[in-house]
């Protein structure tokens, strides 16, 4: 890191303030004697109020065809999912009140809630459902939800139980633990949209209403006119509670910058972001920051054929002697989460027994003695001798030019790393090279990368052996029957307690064996205006997951 960005980096560090609550936290307010009430009373939740919003240029109001995530967070104001998440990244009932498995867990059937209506007051069924799977099926549309669907072999049928427009069935040739995942798609209502090809030719027609089944609707007197867009609340909504806010006005910005100036300047009451110095927003005495894991996990990768990394103890040395604390708080500005497995803490499947790895210098060098490196020649770093010959402990880490990130945070690592006797050298190339060359071929000693995990918990694309290949994910070329067997039982089993328990077993391999070195996953923020109360856990996808319990106060 040179001086220019370092000074840069202190003067934000130094207009951080210690530390930011998820939460509001009431100060003490004068009572009517003058005296100080240090139980000041809650901010009371009450109907009305205009909440504003920003969203990009839309690309279209079709939450199957946007490629924006933005849009999509938006679009969940007015569509809505079979299935949804809870705040822990659960699947729970949404469109539909239950399901239910057969024995061979083959059969899935979701029983459909019958009192819903869309906006324009038709009834919401289970073709609505079916239409909008075989939609996604189809391949067309290119769709955030396709991924799991489309040339999805184990699905054999999908329809509606015995015609039952209620009942709608998913039927499988095996058992499968993504199911519930894969009916969170955004429900279209079919005499609408009508047909895929008719869906396609209307991708940017803003003219037609986007008609939903959720919590709120556009208003007929502000449709979208190429600045904004307003919504007003569903009163015919099918949930037990109500929204408290009357209305929701979207206001377009072409970037995420001019939306936080525009938050800035008051002009929207809620901005989301991923920059790092979100945390200077912490200044304002109107705004509230809402910290949120995302799905970018970034680690330490290690070539599994390179005899260095073959000893246990080495891999473990370099967990140990990493201070992820310390690239959070210089490079991210403390907008990450360290982590020990590639699951975020969030998800109910994660287990914090195994987040173990916290820095110890004084662990990692005992480690490396045991294992039987020395510095016999005090040059600083560790040696030893391997059939007849002295050999030095060093290897090379790559990573990306144009990541700014990874680039200031390989050199940290170096550094931690050398401080218990590692000699690292530290080599930046493009990401079509990296991909390209290094990642393909396998030649690399160790990567610094990441991956933008998918919503559906299913870790064999990353360490399963039949991922090894030109083509595949499994760049690191690990290979383990025992995690093989673990990753396949997980992507088969459904049952709660039986797929958190095999989840236990994933993340105690993982930890155990390091195949690769978990370093952090990214936080956003949402910098909101401190009359809008009610925001519990957020999510990257689920930024308005609870909004019928946001309220604003004068």
């Amino acid at each position: 890191m040179n001086k220019i960005t370092a000074c840069l980096l202190l003067i934000l560090l130094m207009l951080i303030l210690p530390g930011c609550s998820l939460i509001e936290i009431p100060q003490p307010v004068p009572s009517d004697d003058g005296s100080i009430n240090d139980s000041p009373s809650k901010p009371i939740a009450g109907k009305g109020g205009l909440l504003t919003v920003p969203i990009p240029t839309p690309d279209t109001f079709n939450p199957l065809l946007t490629q924006s995530r933005d849009m999509l967070n938006f679009l969940s104001l007015i569509y809505e999912g079979t299935v949804t998440y809870d705040k822990n990244s659960h699947p729970i009932p949404a469109l539909a009140s239950s399901w239910e498995v057969s024995p061979d867990e083959r059969l899935w059937i979701f029983n459909i809630k019958k009192e819903i209506k869309w906006h324009n007051g038709e009834s919401f069924t289970g073709e609505d459902i079916l239409f909008t799977f075989k939609a996604l099926q189809s391949g067309i549309l290119g769709s955030f939800y396709q991924k799991n669907i489309f040339e999805n072999a184990n699905i054999v049928e999908a329809g509606l139980k015995n015609g039952d427009p209620y009942t709608f069935f998913i039927r499988l040739a095996e058992p499968s633990s993504n199911v519930l995942d894969l009916m969170t798609f955004p429900v279209l209502p079919k005499s609408v949209y009508q047909s895929v090809e008719s869906m396609m030719n209307g991708i940017s027609d803003f003219s037609t209403l986007p008609i939903g089944t959720g919590p709120y609707r556009i208003d007929p007197n502000h449709p979208y006119n190429g600045e904004s867009i307003k919504l007003v609340r569903n009163d015919s909504w099918w949930a037990e509670k109500e929204p408290y806010i009357d209305a929701i006005l979207a206001k377009v910005y072409t970037t995420n910058e001019e939306a936080r100036n525009a938050f800035t300047n008051g002009e929207i009451d809620i901005v989301d972001t991923m920059v790092v110095y979100a945390n200077t927003y912490s200044d304002f005495d109107n705004t509230t920051q809402y910290k949120y894991l995302t799905q970018n996990y970034e680690f330490l990768a290690l070539n599994n054929s390179n005899s260095l990394f073959k000893d246990k103890n080495v891999r473990k040395a370099i967990a140990y002697a990493i201070d992820r604390k310390d690239i959070i708080s210089k490079v991210y500005l403390n907008n990450a989460e360290t982590v020990d497995v590639p699951i975020p803490s969030s998800s109910w499947l994660y287990d914090s027994n195994y987040r173990i790895y916290d820095y110890n210098v004084e662990q990692a060098s005992k480690l490396l003695k045991d294992a039987g490196w020395l510095d016999s020649d005090g040059d600083g770093t560790l040696d030893k001798i391997v059939n007849g010959q002295k050999i030095d402990l060093t290897f090379t880490i790559l990573t990306n030019s144009d990541n700014d990130f990874r680039r200031d945070a390989v050199n940290l690592i170096a550094n931690h790393l050398g401080l218990v006797g590692f000699k690292v050298q530290v080599e930046v190339v493009g990401w079509e090279q990296l991909l390209n060359e290094n990642m393909i071929n396998h030649q690399f000693d160790a990567i610094l990368t990441g991956y933008n995990l998918d919503y559906i918990h299913d870790l064999r694309f990353a360490f399963h052996s039949r991922e090894i290949g030109i083509g595949n994910n499994n760049f690191i070329g690990y290979s383990n029957g025992e995690l093989d067997s673990l990753l396949d039982a997980a992507a088969r089993t459904y049952a709660d307690d039986k797929r958190k328990e095999i989840y236990r077993g994933i993340q105690e391999h993982l930890v155990e064996e390091l195949p690769v070195i978990s370093l952090y996953f990214r936080t956003g923020t949402l910098l909101v205006n401190e009359k809008v109360h009610g925001i519990e856990r957020i999510g990257e996808m689920s930024i308005y997951r609870d909004i019928e319990n946001w309220f604003i106060t004068k």
